[in-house]
């Protein structure tokens, strides 16, 4: 039986080898991949319609970070700061925690502008919220400080971890089902003997 002719059999050496070189491309690339993420609807809400503050936090600790379900929360996190002819509610009402939760972020800047704060965008992997931030502090020297604060409203969930990732890096993981819904966690309030 005569042989094959070698341009054949060379022919199928490089067919099978760019055969096995194209899955094994797929491959590595399907693994490199990150997992699909689902966008979460969010609505921005302005800090100034309501009529409070964000209490004081852990000066050493740049962004505060938390994810507020009930009134009770909202109330650790914010107080009051009434005003003559004050006419903004000091808080949102309590039945818009019966179908959304409050994402907020905050940090002390600069009181002369320049300083961006705001929640871009939410999005679930594999059952993690990722928060995304625009964290982009004024590197002017101001002449005094004020807290800045981004809020969102999401659809409410019962249970899973809420990482906030600011300028692309994770700087945070809260488990609010858990008790872990403020990041850094809140002084104690003094209370007068």
């Amino acid at each position: 039986m005569p042989s094959p002719p070698r341009h054949s059999l060379l022919s199928r050496r490089v067919a099978l080898a760019l055969f096995l070189h194209t899955v094994g491309s797929m491959i590595v690339v399907s693994a490199a991949e990150p997992a699909a993420s689902l966008a979460i609807q969010l609505r921005r809400d302005d800090p100034a319609r309501y009529q409070n503050f964000v209490v004081n936090w852990d000066a050493g600790t740049e962004l505060l970070c938390a994810v507020v379900s009930t009134p009770a929360d909202y109330a650790c996190l914010f107080h009051p700061a009434p005003a003559i002819g004050g006419k903004k509610p000091f808080a949102p009402p309590d039945d818009a925690f019966t179908k959304e939760q409050l994402l907020v972020i905050a940090r002390v800047v600069g009181g002369d502008g320049g300083s961006v704060l705001a929640i871009e965008r939410v999005v679930e992997k594999e059952g993690v919220l990722e928060v995304h931030l625009d964290d982009r502090p004024a590197t002017t020297p101001a002449t005094f400080t004020v807290k800045q604060a981004a809020l969102a409203w999401i659809p409410r969930r019962d249970g899973g971890r809420v990482t906030f990732v600011a300028n692309g890096e994770a700087i945070t993981t809260l488990d609010p089902a858990g008790g872990d819904w403020i990041a850094p966690a809140l002084p104690e309030p003094v209370t007068a003997e």
